[in-house]
């Protein structure tokens, strides 16, 4: 399994296309705080959850692995990036109020990832992985069904780690669980939605492997997505979201 978020041109189109729904998932973890001081994004990428995070506490402190996704991170007064892997992060031991994952916990070595969140914990502190995905369908279009299956045909899901964790597995890890979905809308342009199909994964995998270029994925979208979304013109698309509040055993 190979992340692909880790090439210059990937981190580029990341940082320009991906929706801005960290603060709308993070609302749902606000109420399990029991502290404030300390927030950690891990696998920070380019910074959208970490400059959420800080809205909820005093300081972040955000790592990623790629330098490339880091060269796009998000300035803000109160989040510091560093280039560092999610399972061993410089950290001290019990220094943190709550930890992040936003749409990344699939790409990491999940159980070295779950010890390392327990040590730099508080008592009383909190790991949430969080998860926001496109649903496929745009309000009130049924044939961007159609589209949406001929994209996934085209451009398929990238390979992850796809084992199941819930309440058996995070009690494995030392961990109580409280899980949550929920959908929400988001109106994008043809233009806006074509720029976050070339943030996805799928795409990605297709053009560093240099199967097609961006420029060939984006006409391709261009030509499909025109009788659905006339220029000028936005739709509304579902998206879904999944947030897993962990808190530490005993």
């Amino acid at each position: 399994m190979t992340n692909p978020f880790l090439s210059a041109d990937g981190a580029a189109r990341y940082a320009a296309g991906r929706p801005d729904v960290q603060p709308l998932v993070l609302a749902r973890v606000e109420p399990f705080l029991a502290g404030t001081a300390l927030g950690v994004d891990v696998a920070c990428g380019t910074g959208q959850c970490s400059v959420a995070l800080a809205e909820l506490v005093a300081e972040v402190r955000a790592f990623d692995i790629s330098k490339e996704m880091l060269a796009h991170a998000r300035p803000h007064p109160r989040v510091s990036y560093a280039l560092s892997p999610a399972e061993t992060l410089p950290l001290p031991d019990g220094c943190a109020d709550v930890l992040t994952v936003f749409m990344a916990f699939h790409w990491l070595r999940r159980e070295e990832f779950l010890a390392e969140a327990r040590r730099a914990l508080k008592p009383g502190g909190l790991l949430a992985i969080c998860n926001s995905w496109f649903e496929g369908e745009m309000t009130g279009e049924p044939k961007f069904a159609d589209f949406w299956q001929s994209y996934l045909r085209r451009y398929p899901s990238a390979d992850r780690d796809r084992r199941p964790f819930g309440q058996t597995e995070a009690e494995a890890a030392g961990f109580s669980l409280h899980a949550e979905r929920f959908t929400h809308p988001v109106t994008l342009s043809r233009e806006l939605l074509i720029a976050y199909f070339l943030t996805q994964s799928n795409t990605i995998t297709v053009t560093d492997a240099g199967r097609e270029t961006p420029e060939q994925v984006a006409t391709w979208l261009h030509e499909q997505l025109a009788p659905l979304l006339p220029d000028g013109e936005g739709g509304e698309f579902v998206f879904g979201a999944e947030v897993k509040v962990l808190t530490p055993l005993g």
